[in-house]
């Protein structure tokens, strides 16, 4: 299972990429993440939202439905989480350092998707880079490739 989530995390850049779809658990803790990037700030704008949406949609394979309750259930458990660690030690433990990189990605594409970041957020991706045994160089790496993804490089 391991070696399939490390396979879909490498090809993230490529379109056809996705997440094995038998693994609800990693999808549901990359959900948790990307609501904690997007609602850092207290709110899950439109544009967080949407690239939620598109990363669980068309990375993840879920269809519409799943994706809307998988989002729903993590805005939830937000409103009660505490910490972060219980969110990131699975993936920290159990993942290459190459794809904890890509993960950092994808949550840099939230953070970035009104195009700037705020003082929270910038706080919460050195958290993140913490937890997630990413090193500076490497998350800000994962902020420019995001950047270019976006379209704001």
């Amino acid at each position: 299972m391991l070696n399939r989530l490390s396979s879909w995390i490498r090809d993230f850049g490529d379109t056809a990429a996705s997440a094995p779809t038998d693994d609800h658990d990693f999808a549901a803790t990359i959900a948790g993440l990307l609501v904690e990037a997007a609602m850092v700030d207290g709110t899950l704008e439109p544009a967080e939202k949407d690239h939620i949406m598109a990363l669980l949609t068309g990375r993840m394979e879920l269809d519409v439905a799943e994706a809307e309750a998988m989002l729903a259930a993590q805005v939830a458990a937000h409103d009660t989480r505490v910490e972060l660690h219980g969110l990131v030690r699975d993936i920290r433990d159990q993942t290459a350092a190459e794809d904890r990189a890509v993960i950092m990605e994808m949550i840099w594409t939230v953070v970035l998707a009104d195009g700037q970041v705020d003082m929270h957020e910038a706080q919460l991706m050195r958290r993140l880079a913490g937890l997630l045994f990413v090193d500076d160089v490497t998350s800000a790496h994962a902020q420019q490739a995001a950047k270019k993804r976006l379209g704001i490089a």
